[in-house]
Formats: structure tokens, C-alpha cells, sequence
């Protein structure tokens, strides 16, 4: 039975894909911006110390770059 969540934990890796919204396309982004970190309960400290990539330049947050986050905050226990 262990071996069973072992096998189904290894399929469920983050991905950290950040993604921005251009008009009608949704396309890849250079990182994260700061209000999605804010939303996810991300620090920029903590966000720097786990490797992620910041965009200051944006100001919007998408849904699916927070629940990213938050799963990446979960799996990693970053509390």
C-alpha cells in the first residue's frame, strides 16, 4: 500500500510554469508577480530563497499561477 502512494506522489510534481494574460492569449510569463506571491502567502524573501522567478514588472495575478504557488507551499512545507 505504501509503495501505492509512493507511486502516485511521484506523478504529482509542480509544475512551476508562470503564465500572464495578453489580451485573449494566455502566454508564458518571465516569472511570478509580486501580487500573486501576496495571494499565495508568499513572501519575496521566501519566493527568492525557493528558486522562484519574480516579474516586478507585472501588476495582475492569475488564479492558476496562485494555486501553483499554494500547492508548491504545501508540497514543500513552506510555512
Amino acid at each position: 500500500m505504501i509503495d501505492a502512494f509512493r507511486r502516485w506522489f511521484s506523478r504529482t510534481q509542480v509544475r512551476l510554469e508562470p503564465r500572464n494574460i495578453s489580451g485573449r492569449e494566455i502566454a508564458f510569463a518571465e516569472g511570478y508577480s509580486l501580487l500573486e506571491l501576496e495571494r499565495a502567502g508568499f513572501s519575496e524573501e521566501q519566493a527568492i530563497a525557493a528558486g522562484l522567478t519574480i516579474d516586478r514588472t507585472r501588476t495582475s495575478a492569475l488564479g492558476s499561477n496562485v494555486l501553483q504557488l499554494e500547492t508548491l507551499r504545501r508540497v514543500r512545507g513552506l510555512d
